[in-house]
């Protein structure tokens, strides 16, 4: 092997694993607690699979590769040939003194603790349910991390939502995070199986109305923007004609005209138009009126008794934001046995945590809850045939330990059956560029 990785613990027992060309080649039980030799994994268990992905072995992958710890997350196993020869080597080194471990006889769950001397020594395990998914089938991966502003770790600036490729400028703002950053530490991950998959795009729209005086004001305002931005305006035109010394009609290129065409109409039309601009102007001030009088009385109202007619609302559908996606699952988990028992009310316990506030520098601060991070996987593949996810918060977690109706338990009182529904919302909203930036099906 071209190196080895640290030792680390899982349940007690110590493992290590040989690293080659960026590749997990084999993994060694090195101390299970008892006398007894070197113990090859089989490559072909779950159990393999698991130690894999411990943070250790990525550590060895990392340095193997880069030089360094920290640049790789993800495993990369050898050839299917390679580590079933490996392990075949190994066995036969053995003289048949040790058996095989296989991971339906050892439990999953519990911390894993990475001998180094990081002060992030312990390394939370990946919990799984069922006990001995496939994880090269289709499943939901979802990892949790400590919650941590992005600005604190660069600037004090003040998050914005903009562009990740936008540059802080002294106005105080700084660019959105990119993407994949806004939390700290890894805190654990889970495996499970696909849920019922689905997803929600779309922006904020909303129904805008106006009377023909608010639309006169607007025009007036855009009037003012365009002169603002540089655009031309009725000001230029103005401008240019003082220049040459020609003779202008101010009434038609004034800001105040672009209301009084607006409310009247041109200059022809405008007396034709007189009568229903102040019948409505009429209808609004009666509006006004009755609030002294304590009467709730619309401007319509009064149009629609005296004249049968109502105010032109000049509806608009415009556009009024971003949203944020919710996404809810629900999980049916029944226990097969003690060990996939424990690993329930392990993942349980991990979502609980992750969802609740915390205490910081004492009791007058509370701390976000953790963030997740949720993929549809296959193996170490992404899937590019379902939504991809942004980072996510836990808003609610609910748990049915009774899902028949009626309480039924095994003899150490676990719950035959239990039903978890997870409530996730996205810390930020997507645009374009991030459907655009990504394979398959996009966000």
């Amino acid at each position: 092997m071209g190196l080895n990785s640290k030792a680390f613990t899982v349940d007690g027992k110590t493992y290590t694993a040989g690293i080659e060309n960026g590749q997990v080649q084999e993994i060694i039980l090195i101390d299970g607690g008892v006398s007894e030799d070197n113990v090859s994994i089989n490559p072909s268990s779950d159990l393999f699979n698991q130690l894999s992905e411990n943070q250790a072995v990525l550590d060895a992958i990392s340095v193997d590769t880069t030089g360094a710890t920290g640049n790789v997350t993800e495993t990369q196993l050898a050839d299917k040939e390679i580590l079933d020869a490996n392990h075949d080597k190994n066995v036969k080194s053995e003289n048949n003194k040790n058996k095989d471990i296989n991971e339906t006889t050892d439990n999953t769950g519990g911390g894993v603790v990475a001998q180094s001397a990081s002060p992030r020594s312990t390394t939370p395990d990946t919990l799984r349910y069922p006990f001995d998914i496939d994880i090269n089938q289709d499943h939901l991966k979802i990892t949790q991390y400590e919650y941590e502003r992005p600005n604190t770790l660069t600037n004090t600036g003040v998050q914005a939502s903009r562009p990740a490729r936008y540059q802080p400028t002294p106005d105080g703002y700084q660019a959105d995070t990119v993407k994949g950053k806004p939390y700290g530490q890894y805190t654990g991950g889970v495996l499970l199986p696909m849920p019922k998959v689905s997803d929600s795009n779309g922006a904020e729209w909303g129904k805008s109305d106006l009377s023909v005086f608010g639309l006169g004001f607007v025009s007036m305002a855009g009037g003012l923007m365009d002169i603002a931005t540089g655009k031309d305006t009725a000001f230029d035109k103005l401008q240019e004609d003082l220049l040459k010394n020609e003779k202008v009609d101010n009434e038609n290129s004034s800001q105040g005209n672009i209301l009084r065409q607006n409310i009247f109409g041109n200059k022809d039309a405008g007396i034709n138009n007189l009568s229903g601009v102040g019948q409505a102007g009429l209808a609004i001030g009666a509006q006004e009126l009755s609030k002294f009088a304590g009467i709730n009385l619309s401007a319509d109202e009064v149009l629609a008794r005296v004249s049968g007619k109502i105010l032109n609302p000049n509806a608009e559908l415009l556009f009024q934001g971003p949203v944020l996606r919710d996404f809810g699952f629900k999980f049916l988990m029944i226990a097969r046995g003690q060990k996939e028992a424990e690993q329930i009310r392990k993942i349980i316990k991990f979502f609980k945590v992750g969802a609740a506030p915390v205490f910081s520098d004492g009791p007058a601060l509370l701390g976000t809850p953790n963030v997740f991070q949720l993929e549809y996987k296959a193996g170490k593949r992404n899937l590019d045939t379902v939504n991809k996810f942004n980072e996510m918060a836990l808003r609610t977690i609910t748990v049915d330990y009774a899902p028949d109706g009626f309480w039924s338990a095994y003899q150490d009182s676990h719950p035959v059956a239990v039903v978890m529904s997870l409530q996730f919302s996205e810390l930020r909203p997507l645009y374009r560029r991030d459907h655009e930036n990504v394979d398959g099906v996009g966000y």
